[in-house]
């Protein structure tokens, strides 16, 4: 797989609801490549690095912050870190479909950065009043912010926003500056820089950092890094291909996803580039979240309902995926099938397909459990009706790290907060995001002509009332079906920002302001 540079100079609630209006020329225009030295980089590649640490910023001097980003882009690292790009690494990887296999091979970085602008951001940068032209007419979702738009994603109760952390959702959580690492010398280092370059001429107000890291087990007497997360799953699996994008994973079942669903582009179906188009064009959006996980309430649910289903099996059957990575679409009955399947092939299946076999009415894999709702793959959804059909316009992106240390069974009140802070990135909120959430996990009338449970959400991230709460596990032979109930919230959002990801020429053109 290919991975990214840091920038050098020069270089119903449905698809209708958000398609374009006639205003529109609907002549398509040519396909274009996607552009990757000017598109961020953790939009089209994942960084494989072990750490990450978030900076929450307020601006302070505006003229001074819109100089800062110029210095990001610049190409002179000894003035500033650099913005990364999705430009190749050549290090380590086969190259993707754009990379040139022959090209010299670089320098892998010791860091990644990246930066994101809320629309609060935008009015404090002054990019509001400076640029007259400046429309985001499609992206309503974005200009609201992710705390007027809580309640529509499942964030009520302990994750509503007056329980946020870090003044997330007031107002004053303007910039997200997040710095990936290769080592803690290397995190040591950058973020020092990047600190001393925040307060220069105060051009911004740290007022909240947070760290993540993956979760490290022993090999050979070593710590290594891990792909688990603190349920105890392994994570990155299921990842999202692009057509013509730098990246090549493992081979499935799915379509590829059209770029301008990551990548604000002209081609687009379901929305306006945000104008002007120096601004808008090869950026996207991401919702940045910080989220909690009760790794002890979940584990003592899976051990509640052991009179009536394994612990081990109830935790496939609510995920998809058995906690080692194996789904259950392609071994339903055991973590270790005996014929084995080769990791590659972890994420090749389908649900249902275009004849309307496999899996349709969830005997393997749950119809309602989690994989299954987040990707619903061919399943006739909300949002997508054809048995074997695309559900590709309402993906996401996600790149994300756990924080806090790995979960000791054998000490399991330990009073450690523990979860997963990171990005969900799309070019539509409305259609991908929170379409997802509110559509698809929280509610139980998402599976189109499969009726389920009235009270049923997504049993590991809905919100859920432990009084109302069920998952329906059906079963072979006639046998009938498992109902477990009085699921708990295991999750729970404690930060959350709506934020636009610029371009490299995004970032000059605001610096220049």
């Amino acid at each position: 797989m290919d991975n990214p540079v840091h920038t050098k100079a020069g270089g119903g609630f449905l698809h209708n609801l958000f398609a374009k209006n006639e205003e529109k020329n609907h002549a398509v225009p040519p396909a274009s490549a996607l552009n990757l030295p000017d598109v961020q980089g953790l939009i089209l590649r994942g960084y494989r690095m072990p750490m990450v640490r978030h900076f929450l910023l307020e601006v302070g001097d505006p003229a001074a912050a819109r100089k800062l980003f110029g210095r990001f882009i610049s190409g002179d690292e000894s003035d500033a870190p650099q913005i990364t790009t999705a430009r190749d690494w050549h290090i380590g990887f086969e190259p993707g479909p754009q990379d040139d296999p022959e090209e010299k091979p670089r320098r892998k970085p010791d860091y990644c950065l990246n930066v994101g602008i809320t629309w609060p951001g935008m009015i404090a940068l002054e990019i509001r009043d400076r640029v007259p032209t400046l429309s985001f007419k499609s992206f309503g979702a974005f200009t609201a912010g992710a705390a007027q738009r809580a309640a529509l994603v499942g964030d009520i109760g302990p994750s509503a926003p007056e329980h946020w952390v870090g003044g997330f959702g007031t107002g004053t959580d303007h910039v997200l500056v997040t710095l990936h690492a290769i080592s803690p010398e290397a995190m040591a280092t950058y973020s020092d820089q990047l600190a001393a370059l925040f307060s220069k001429g105060d051009a911004f107000r740290e007022v909240w950092r947070q760290d993540g890291a993956a979760l490290m087990e022993m090999k050979d007497g070593q710590p290594v890094p891990t792909a688990k997360v603190h349920f105890g799953y392994t994570d990155g699996i299921s990842m999202t291909t692009i057509r013509g994008g730098p990246e090549r994973y493992s081979l499935d079942h799915q379509q590829p996803c059209e770029p301008w669903l990551f990548v604000l582009m002209n081609e687009s179906e379901n929305y306006f580039v945000p104008e002007p188009h120096e601004l808008g064009l090869n950026g996207s959006f991401a919702v940045f979240k910080m989220i909690e996980t009760d790794v002890v309430g979940f584990e003592e649910f899976l051990q509640s309902n052991k009179e009536k289903i394994d612990p081990e099996l109830l935790a496939a059957k609510m995920c998809g995926r058995w906690r080692n990575g194996v789904p259950l679409a392609l071994s339903p009955d055991t973590d270790r099938p005996p014929e084995g399947i080769a990791a590659d092939q972890f994420n090749n299946f389908e649900y249902v397909n275009p004849d309307g076999s496999g899996d349709p009415k969830g005997l393997h894999c749950p119809i309602g459990a989690h994989m299954r709702r987040i990707n619903p793959r061919g399943q006739p959804v909300t949002g997508q009706g054809q048995p074997g059909g695309s559900n590709n316009t309402h993906r996401l992106i996600r790149r994300g790290l756990p924080y806090g240390p790995m979960f000791d069974p054998s000490q399991p009140y330990d009073g450690i907060k523990r979860g997963l802070l990171g990005y969900f990135i799309n070019s539509n909120i409305e259609n991908q995001y929170e379409f997802v959430l509110g559509e698809w996990v929280n509610k139980a009338e998402f599976a189109g002509s499969v009726r389920l449970n009235p009270k049923s959400k997504d049993p590991m991230v809905g919100t859920q009332d432990p009084e109302e709460s069920i998952f329906v596990i059906p079963q072979k032979n006639g046998l009938p079906p498992i109902k477990v109930t009085g699921l708990s919230t295991f999750v729970s959002t404690k930060a959350a920002a709506y934020c636009f990801l610029p371009s490299v020429t995004a970032l000059k053109f605001i610096s220049s302001l």
